[in-house]
Order: structure tokens, then sequence, then C-alpha cells
């Protein structure tokens, strides 16, 4: 009996110990304010810590950083599930004095903690971005919806490698218009007119043309209208009449369809110091910002972006069929070939993602010289 009771106390406190460990006991790597693994959609288990970002939209106007800093919006959501430990507050690229084509330096090197980068903007630098929107070969919103998906996934991971970034998810903005003191009904209409561009894509789309293509920031446009500086400028409907451009232009033409995807891109840094669970918060609420945005972009603001300017005083001018098929042919001739170039040759990592997720969508095929046919 004495050896039994010898060995019985020992064992109830092995017994105790791992019920206690069962139960959450000690871990050396995780502390009440710091879990080690997300806890879903519904579970908080951060307490007490704090995260301030700035996010930089491209300008406070535009529709998407409306929606993501309005009530309701991603902002707004993700403090109040957080419990206010992350708060974000939104500022713009003229305010941080930002050109655009810089942000995804300024995000590598932890200058900006949080920014929309666009396409468009660092296409230059990082051409395999334009795969999905060279401009003038898709033919409505359906096919451009379908090039984005497509290439979504690898965009997404060659943006962070570059960037040293995380992207939580998309903004989109709606058609582009050229916005001018006379009407454009014929492609001769173009010709020797100096027009805006935001994009080196656009750009060779408006040279392609017959015009000539300047970069302009975007919120400088408005003066150069005004002034004559430019002739033309591109942007989406709801961009322009957001800075009022139907008080320095007459004419709405267009649209080119291209829906503009811009990146909501987080510091990895700054992104590693953020808990499991906080992070997925920020994740879900930049999705459904994402998806809500999609929605109105399409459904709402598009429309609108005709609307708000025609109230403005503008006339709308659809594009003509010759200055569709024109505008196509500028994109099969010098559109994409100049792509192609700028990402390396017919070889390169860019055209053949192209030709395997987005030419067969959109009917048209790079071939082994850098040229581009039509299927």
């Amino acid at each position: 009996m004495r050896k039994l009771r010898k060995f019985t106390f020992p064992i109830l406190i092995g017994i105790f110990m791992l019920v206690l460990a069962a139960c959450g006991g000690d871990d050396e790597d995780v502390t009440p304010t710091q879990p080690a693994a997300s806890t879903g959609s519904g579970g908080l288990v951060s307490q007490g810590l704090s995260f301030k970002f700035q996010y930089a939209c491209i300008n406070r106007t535009l529709d998407p950083c409306e929606l993501l800093a309005g009530p309701g919006g991603m902002v707004e959501r993700i403090k109040e599930r957080t419990n206010g430990q992350i708060e974000i507050q939104i500022s713009s690229f003229p305010e941080l004095g930002l050109a655009g084509p810089d942000t995804l330096r300024l995000v590598e090197d932890g200058t900006l903690g949080m920014v929309e980068i666009y396409s468009g903007y660092i296409g230059g630098d990082l051409p395999i971005v334009d795969v999905a929107n060279l401009w003038g070969v898709i033919p409505d919103f359906a096919t451009n919806w379908k090039t984005i998906e497509a290439v979504q996934g690898p965009i997404h991971k060659i943006i962070e490698e570059r960037s040293n970034g995380i992207v939580l998810a998309e903004s989109y903005y709606g058609n582009n218009y050229y916005y001018t003191s006379k009407p454009i009904r014929t492609p001769a209409d173009l010709e020797g007119m100096k027009v805006r561009s935001h994009s080196t894509v656009l750009g060779d789309l408006i040279n392609g043309m017959g015009a000539n293509a300047q970069f302009v920031a975007f919120s400088e446009v408005y003066t150069a209208l005004e002034r004559g500086i430019l002739d033309a400028a591109v942007t989406c409907g709801p961009c322009g009449a957001g800075l009022r451009w139907f008080e320095v232009a007459d004419y709405l033409n267009g649209p080119i369809i291209s829906i503009g995807v811009t990146y909501i891109t987080i510091n990895k840094d700054r992104w590693d110091e953020i808990p499991a669970d906080l992070q997925a918060i920020m994740r879900e609420e930049a999705m459904k910002h994402q998806v809500e945005n999609r929605r109105l972009v399409e459904n709402v603001w598009d429309p609108l972006g005709i609307t708000d300017n025609v109230a403005g005083g503008m006339e709308h001018i659809p594009f003509s069929q010759a200055l569709k098929d024109a505008q196509k042919q500028a994109a099969i001739d010098v559109v994409i070939p100049n792509w192609v170039n700028r990402t390396g040759g017919p070889d390169s990592e860019a055209v053949k993602m192209f030709n395997e997720f987005v030419g067969p969508i959109i009917g048209v095929t790079i071939n082994s010289d850098g040229k581009a046919i039509v299927n």
C-alpha cells in the first residue's frame, strides 16, 4: 500500500499538468495580446495594441477612395472590428507630393506604409502589370473583368515581390474618355492633339491614333486644360467630373473600354508586426471593399460618369465605328508591340502570360516576332 501511495501522487501531478497544458497553460511564443494564428472572421484575441497607418489614395475625390474612407467603408469597419487597434488615416498623392510611378519604391523602403498602387503609373518600370489592360483591344466590361481575373494571382505576387508589400485587395475605376474642347468624330480629329495620358500603354494608344501623349499629374490637368497647355485629357468619367473638368472642356468623347485597377498595398515589414487575428480582419474588410467597388463601378459610377459631366455642361460624343476600328488597329500595331519590347521581347514572362491567359479571351496572339495578330 505504501508503494502504491508513493507512486500515486506523482501520477496525479502529471495528469494535472497535462490537463493544465490542454486548457491553455504558459506558452513562450504566445501572449494574451499576440495570437499565434488567425481566429477567423468572428474572433478577436489581440487587445490593447495600436497600429496606425496613413493610406495614400491617388486623390480624395475619386470614388474608390471615398468608398473606403466613407461611413461603413473599409477604414471604419477595420477600426470597429479591431476595437480601435488599427487606425487608417486617409491622405492622397497631391497632399504627399507623389507622382505615382515612385510608389513601388516608396513602399519597398518603408516611406509609405500603405498606398494605392495604380498599374498605369508603375507600368513603365514594371510593364508586366499591364498584361490584362492593353488599351484598345478590349471590347466590353465583361471581357475586361475576365482578363483582370485571369492574371490576378500572378500580378499580385509580382507587385508584392517588387514592393516588399502585401496586396490586400483591389480598387477599380471605370471607362476612360477624352475630355476635349472640340468633338472627336473621326480618327483625323485626334491628329496632332496634345493629350494627357496617365499610363504608358494609354500613351502608346494616343500616339498610335496620331495625337501626342503627355504625362500630366491628375491634380494638374484642370489648369493645363484651362490654359490650353493640353488640347485634351483622358481619365474615367467620374474621375474628371470629381475635379470639375467639365468647366474647362466641352466634349466627353468615348468611352475607351478600360477598367483601371489599383492595388491596396501595405509594407510587408509593417504587416508582419500585426497579429494574425487583426491581419485577418484587414484582409476581410479589404476584400469586401473590392467586391462593393466592383459592383458600383459598373452599375453606378460608370453611368454617372456620363450623367454628371453632361449635367456640368458637356456634350457626350460616342465613338463612331471608324474610331473604334482605328483604336483597335492602333492597339495591334503600336500598343502591344511596344509593350512586348518593354517586357523584354516575345520570350518574356509577360508575353507568355498574355498568350496563355489574356490572348484567348480577347482573340489576340503575340507571335514570335513580337507582333500581335487578331485570331
